[in-house]
């Protein structure tokens, strides 16, 4: 899968968009199909275990699967859009209609790592550490993860990087 399908990329020359979390749409089914597959064999073992026990094991599972089905509902349905005519980076989601988060000549994107991996974050220029978005898969030091990073370095973010600059030279005139 190349990196335009992996991020349903839509661009014309004046904009570019992209879906950051359906990388792990796959991922979060799989999850939820764990999670209901253990489920299942838990009725089957439901005498062994304490009530305070069987009590927080449904807990977790209902969060487990609220989460997953928020992951695939919601989560992978998140897009942002790079705006050079209205200077504007914008957010959409299936709970929130579009929402201007910042301006475009303001956004900076910067690595963020957290646990072993890192991605791609974008924030606004004085405050990314503070608020930030993420928007691209968690890449490893693994030869997969390095060429898909590559793929995403070379069309996403040099697209990105072409419209800020962009609005630089167009606020400049």
């Amino acid at each position: 899968m190349n990196i335009r399908e992996r991020y349903s990329i839509e661009e014309t020359q004046n904009s570019f968009s992209l879906y950051p979390n359906k990388t792990s749409l796959k991922r979060s089914k799989w999850f939820l199909a764990g999670v209901i597959g253990s489920t299942i064999a838990l009725f089957f073992f439901d005498h062994y275990f304490d009530d305070v026990i069987r009590g927080v094991i449904y807990i977790l599972i209902i969060y487990f699967v609220l989460h997953s089905l928020y992951d695939i509902q919601i989560g992978s349905k998140i897009k942002y859009s790079f705006v050079v005519p209205q200077n504007a980076v914008y957010k959409e989601s299936p709970l929130f209609s579009k929402k201007k988060i910042m301006k475009l000549d303001e956004a900076v994107i910067f690595v963020h790592s957290e646990m072993g991996s890192w991605y791609y974050a974008l924030g606004a220029n004085k405050s990314h550490f503070v608020k930030n978005y993420r928007i691209s898969e968690g890449f490893s030091s693994g030869r997969k993860s390095s060429e898909v990073q590559e793929a995403y370095e070379n069309l996403v973010l040099q697209k990105i990087d072409k419209l800020i600059d962009a609005v630089h030279l167009e606020l400049k005139t």
